[in-house]
């Protein structure tokens, strides 16, 4: 399993949520870190390829974080909708 790092300022988002949503949040990051790396088993933790360097896992209906994979961990950028993830995705290229 590998290591997991979260951006500071994705962070500090995250602990702006209520807790169930962090319970939520954290659920998620947990299942991308557990199952990366089995392409097979992607689907059902949520995770997806979105080009060649960024992924997602979804947190709810709503919410999709977006990380990279490093060599050392799995790296957690960004967290929105799916319109705010294209608009970062933009900005990153």
């Amino acid at each position: 399993m590998k290591a997991t790092r979260i951006d500071k300022a994705l962070l500090a988002e995250i602990r702006r949520r209520d807790p169930s949503a962090r319970l939520e949040i954290g659920q998620a990051i947990a299942s991308a870190q557990a199952f990366f790396g089995a392409p097979h088993v992607h689907g059902g933790a949520g995770v997806r390829k979105l080009n060649d360097q960024w992924y997602e896992v979804r947190s709810g209906l709503e919410l999709r974080l977006i990380f990279r994979d490093c060599e050392e961990c799995l790296s957690f950028e960004f967290m929105g909708s799916h319109d705010e993830v294209r608009r970062f995705l933009k900005g990153v290229k």
